[in-house]
């Protein structure tokens, strides 16, 4: 194993340094862009639910599965 210089050794955990820094925004911005999918994805949900509810209050209640005529 070679040795470094201190000025090498330094440099070296700069890098590292930077290179976590990157991949730690990276990460970040990729929590980001999840939560606004999961946000938009819970406003979907709301809005099919309540939709949901005005069909089976407009109707006969909650559609029942019955088996097709053939049966």
């Amino acid at each position: 194993m070679s040795q470094n210089s201190p000025d090498e050794r330094l440099q070296m955990l700069e890098e590292l340094c930077a290179h976590q820094a990157a991949e730690i925004e990276s990460l970040s911005d990729s929590v980001r862009d999840q939560w606004s999918e999961i946000d938009l994805l819970k406003k979907a949900l709301m809005r099919f639910r309540d939709r949901l509810t005005e069909v089976e209050e407009s109707g006969n209640g909650p559609h029942v599965n019955s088996p097709p005529p053939h049966y």
